[in-house]
């Protein structure tokens, strides 16, 4: 699956298949994946890969409902299981 932003922050919930790796490709300094496994009620967000300064990765391998990823208008997301 494959997003771009249209606000500064985009939410996607489903159930996803594990493992799964998320690919946010962003500039903006505050960027940030979070995670949720009780449908919105609390987000955390987890240690993601940051070698790269345009790009965060992040495999999940445990059971979540929600994904919300803040940044700019314009960057783009990708979520393969």
């Amino acid at each position: 699956m494959q997003s771009t932003l249209t606000d500064t922050t985009l939410i996607l919930t489903r159930n996803y298949k594990i493992p799964f790796t998320i690919t946010f490709n962003s500039e903006d300094v505050g960027r940030k994946i979070e995670l949720t496994s009780n449908n919105g009620e609390e987000y955390f967000e987890p240690t993601a890969d940051i070698t790269s300064a345009t790009m965060l990765v992040l495999v999940v391998n445990s059971p979540i409902t929600g994904i919300k990823f803040t940044g700019a208008i314009g960057d783009t997301i990708v979520v393969v299981a």
